[in-house]
């Protein structure tokens, strides 16, 4: 079976319609055929956006399903994770920020083996802002700010260090989770309600023996903090409880696979 994308909106302006519009119309100009569509509302405030949303994914043929209040993140994909698994089929994030610039990032995502030479568990994408700079290069711990971020970020597009396929954790923003994972790790940690839930889900694959890699090969555009950028005091609190959550779910856990070596 085709491929389930699931894209988890939450729409305040007419300017994040705008955005989705761009993200929905790509992702049907690049994947056609490969890939079923399910946009999850996450509640949004403005019922007359998410009434223009229903009339867009119809004119596309693609799904629509609303959730009666804001959750965050991991509550709103587990809703695509969770068809998904039932329906034996792979899943790819796609935040509702990315436009697909050019064809067959879909095919690169399944065509991804790991370290040992299996279909991939997860994989992630080259993601580049509007002005072509890298934003997302996969991701690495940091030993100076005890955290996690992306590698390569502002670097130039074609760096050579990001053109490399790397197994490391990888943003949700673009990412295609396998079936098989699904069956083996589950879905999204549904606690974390806004950030790091995907460095989680990245940990708990490679903590059951499977791996994560960095496709460069397929690439999309990622208006980084389109819909984040705004927050507010509840989008706050969800930050910063993922991360105090992220912390005490992997206090013992040995990152050094994932520091990346000074020279």
């Amino acid at each position: 079976m085709s491929v389930l994308c699931v894209v988890p909106v939450y729409l305040r302006t007419p300017s994040d319609l705008d955005v989705l519009a761009r993200c929905l119309v790509s992702l049907w100009a690049t994947a056609p055929d490969a890939a079923d569509v399910l946009i999850v509302d996450d509640g949004s405030p403005e019922p007359a956006l998410v009434e223009q949303l229903a009339a867009i994914a119809a004119e596309l043929g693609q799904q629509l399903h609303v959730k009666p209040e804001n959750e965050g993140f991991s509550r709103t994909v587990n809703v695509g994770l969770q068809r998904a698994l039932e329906q034996s089929r792979d899943a790819v994030l796609v935040n509702a920020d990315i436009e697909f610039v050019e064809p067959h990032w879909l095919e690169h995502l399944l065509a991804r083996t790991d370290a040992d030479g299996r279909p991939a568990a997860v994989v992630g994408a080259r993601l580049l802002y509007p002005n072509g700079c890298l934003q997302h290069a996969g991701v690495f711990f940091s030993l100076r700010a005890r955290s996690w971020w992306h590698r390569y970020q502002y670097g130039p597009a074609d760096l050579p260090e990001a053109l490399e396929p790397t197994v490391c954790p990888v943003t949700a923003a673009l990412q295609l989770i396998r079936h098989e994972t699904l069956v083996a790790v589950g879905l999204y940690d549904e606690e974390f309600r806004m950030a790091y839930e995907d460095v989680d889900y990245c940990l708990r694959v490679f903590a059951a023996g499977l791996h994560c890699v960095y496709e460069p090969a397929a690439v999309a555009v990622h208006g980084e903090q389109v819909f984040r950028g705004r927050a507010n005091p509840r989008i706050e609190r969800w930050q910063a409880e993922g991360a105090a959550r992220l912390v005490d779910k992997w206090r013992h856990a040995d990152f050094s696979a994932f520091v990346p070596e000074v020279l």
